[in-house]
């Protein structure tokens, strides 16, 4: 434990409410500080002189903490009452500190880290409960975040830090790093020597603008969290992607897009074709045959396009390497990005060719999910989608209307959506899936308003 948490946590109060999501009413609340048995509870309905007391009981403590605190208690306490907004100014949220703190899997066993955030309760809908444990998992983040490393520890205070209301987010980091917050050059110097070696050179010279920059904090405190274990299969939390979505952007920005210059070694040995295949498969070139009207290998050029981030049909003879068309790109997207790539295939067999096949290469991050698997196969290769352990997904269009392959694939970023054997996709008289049509449909719906991975 740092040195001063033990008497950092008897500073803070911790709070949480239970609320009718149908009626936004609180009917549950509790309040807790550090020493047990130290607690203001309410079962009911919440009135003017309940928020009273909880205004009161909370008002010695300079700090007050919570689970989502601040996108969900905050304000259905200020809605409440007006005067609570007070808490604001030295709330800590322990859901926004924990990628920080636990950017690696097996995330922090406290959280449901990867799904939405939410805490392990001990008892459903218990808030005394829920607010203890956020004392626990304080804690936890109060030993872990030191281990981030020195330059991590500085670019986080500075970054997290940016707004006037972010004062027990300071209080955190000025308690983990026995200093003050740091200037903008500072901070500067330390995200420089973060990303060094780890994204693009031109990417991270662009990136300078966004430092002290309104709103880009937190996302660039949470894309550099999960750029200093990529590769370790790890995955940006859903709940980040979807409140701070410039955090993924950020990434994209930093590894997905190569810059083409000569000089960037990270582009050069990262995002071209021919490292890649050198890289996961051991090839030391495609495959010269067949070539297109400008005499590249058809094979390679399809790589090309397809890893700089193109819709792509690519079209090749039987027995002539389609496969490495999508595998290659699909498994670099994922080292540079952490995305997952989405195979629709009509054949188990031919599924589980593939990932024979990726297996026999020492690639296992390839899974698949069909109709003849049994229940634990089953859970085992939708949890590897979840945690960030698969690269590629194969299914086929039928398992796309299935809830829990739905569920897995909101947990992750999409990186591509291929269709295997394309030719599935016309009409085949009798023989022809109705389910294929679904596909488009899906896609858009699940894309929602912005734009989808390329196909």
């Amino acid at each position: 434990m740092p040195k001063g948490a033990e008497a950092f946590l008897r500073r803070c109060v911790s709070i949480d409410l239970e609320v009718d999501p149908s009626q936004a009413r609180i009917f549950k609340l509790a309040a807790v500080r550090h020493a047990p048995g130290d607690k203001l509870l309410h079962m009911g309905a919440v009135d003017e002189a309940i928020l009273a007391r909880l205004a009161a009981f909370c008002a010695p403590a300079d700090f007050t903490i919570g689970h989502n605190f601040i996108r969900f208690d905050l304000p259905h306490l200020v809605t409440r009452s007006p005067r609570l907004i007070d808490l604001a100014g030295r709330a800590i949220d322990t859901l926004w500190l924990n990628p920080l703190a636990f950017p690696r899997n097996p995330y922090h066993h406290l959280v449901k880290h990867h799904h939405d955030g939410r805490l392990q309760a001990g008892q459903v809908g218990d808030p005394e409960k829920d607010a203890r444990l956020v004392f626990d998992v304080l804690e936890n983040q109060l030993r872990a975040l030191p281990a981030v490393g020195k330059d991590a520890l500085l670019a986080y205070h500075f970054l997290t830090t940016e707004a006037p209301e972010n004062g027990g987010f300071d209080a955190v980091f000025t308690l983990l790093r026995a200093a003050p917050r740091p200037s903008e050059t500072e901070a500067w110097r330390a995200v420089r020597a973060l990303l060094e070696g780890r994204a693009c050179s031109v990417a991270i010279r662009r990136l300078r603008k966004r430092i002290g920059e309104p709103g880009q904090g937190w996302p660039l405190a949470y894309a550099l969290s999960w750029i200093n274990v990529a590769g370790g299969q790890s995955v940006m939390p859903p709940w980040v992607r979807l409140q701070f979505p410039d955090a993924a952007r950020i990434v994209r920005e930093l590894r997905g897009v190569a810059c083409g210059r000569p000089d960037c070694q990270w582009c050069r040995t990262r995002a071209d074709p021919g490292a890649a295949l050198k890289a996961w498969f051991g090839f030391s070139g495609f495959r010269p045959e067949p070539r297109d009207e400008a005499g590249q290998p058809l094979q390679e050029r399809i790589v090309a396009e397809v890893m700089a981030g193109r819709d792509v049909l690519g079209i090749l003879p039987t027995g002539t390497g389609k496969s490495i068309c999508y595998q290659l790109p699909a498994l670099a997207k994922f080292e540079r990005t952490g995305a997952l790539s989405v195979v629709i295939s009509p054949l188990v067999a031919l599924m589980a060719d593939q990932v024979r096949g990726l297996k026999q290469h020492g690639i296992d991050s390839c899974v698949t999910v069909n109709g003849l698997l049994s229940l634990p196969e089953r859970h085992a290769a939708l949890e590897a989608v979840r945690l960030g352990e698969a690269s590629m997904l194969l299914i086929s269009p039928e398992q796309l209307r299935s809830l829990s392959v739905q569920s897995a694939l909101k947990q992750r970023e999409i990186g591509s959506w291929i269709l295997d054997e394309a030719h599935c996709l016309s009409k085949w008289g009798h023989d022809f899936r109705p389910d294929y049509r679904y596909i488009a449909r899906f896609i858009k719906e699940f894309t929602g308003d912005g734009p989808p991975a390329p196909l």
